[in-house]
This record gives structure tokens, sequence and C-alpha cells, in this order.
């Protein structure tokens, strides 16, 4: 027979296995879906970040992506060359940079945002609507619980 703790550390661990397994599924779909526009998870998370907040930093945009600064970078960079994203000098702050999206990068959002939207009510209707919101509350927790400094976009 298990002990309370021993039942409490599996129901942990199998709560975190779900959490991932669900992460993973997510992400396959985005990935197949974004791959038709020839685009990648982060270039389109890009994309969105810099569309909802124009002139944003790197160091804000590295906060929305949940990755390092050297990464965000890197990626911005990238799409830079191909000329999706636009980098100008901050007038207030000439040690940093404020990026917007050029003609092609919001053209190439216009296109795959409506579709990525059907993507995401497509595999959301899926669920059970009447446990849509428990699962809305219940993940809202879990992100709330274990993001330790939580990041609001620039309002517009």
């Amino acid at each position: 027979m298990l002990s309370n703790g021993l039942i409490m550390q599996q129901t942990k661990f199998e709560l975190y296995e779900s959490l991932k397994s669900i992460f993973l599924h997510i992400d396959n779909h985005e990935k197949v879906f974004l791959g038709q526009y020839g685009l990648n998870v982060p270039r389109f998370y890009v994309l969105m970040h810099v569309e909802n907040n124009p002139g944003i930093n790197y160091i804000l945009l590295s906060e929305l992506l949940l990755c390092t600064k050297s990464n965000t970078t890197r990626v911005v960079r990238g799409m830079q060359k191909d000329g999706l994203i636009n980098r100008e000098v901050d007038p207030n702050d000439r040690r940093s940079y404020r990026l917007t999206l050029s003609k092609a990068g919001r053209d190439l959002f216009n296109r795959v945002y409506p579709d990525y939207k059907m993507l995401v009510d497509g595999l959301m209707s899926k669920l059970d609507k009447a446990k849509l919101e428990d699962y809305l509350k219940a993940s809202s927790e879990i992100e709330n619980t274990l993001t330790p400094n939580r990041v609001e976009p620039i309002p517009s």
C-alpha cells in the first residue's frame, strides 16, 4: 500500500507528464501548420508579439518568448535578413533597439494569423464546451504558479 506522500508524489508526476504531453501535441500541430507558410514556431511568435507590441525591445520580446536575449537576437536577425523585421535604434536609449514588422512581415502575419486562429479554434472545439472554463481556470492557476515574473504586453 502506498503512503499519502507517495500517492501525492505520483499525482504530481502524472500531472507534469500530462502537461508536457499536452504541450507537445499543441507544438506539433503548430509546427505542421506554420511549416506551410515557411515559418517555425519561434518566428511566428516573434511576428505576433512584434505586431501586437510595435516598437518592442529585445528584452521584453525575450520575456514574452520565454527565452534568452541571445536566442531572441538570433531569431530576429534572421527575420531581419529575410526582410520581415525592422530594427531601429531607440531614440530614448541609443543602446537599445525597437522592433517593428516590415511590410513583408505584416503581410505574412496577416496571411497566417486568421488561419492560425482557425487551427486553435478547431483544436479547442474538440474539448467539452462545458469543461473549457474549468480547464482555463486550472491552466491559469498552474501558469501563474509556475511563472516567476509574469510579463504584461505593452498597451497599444
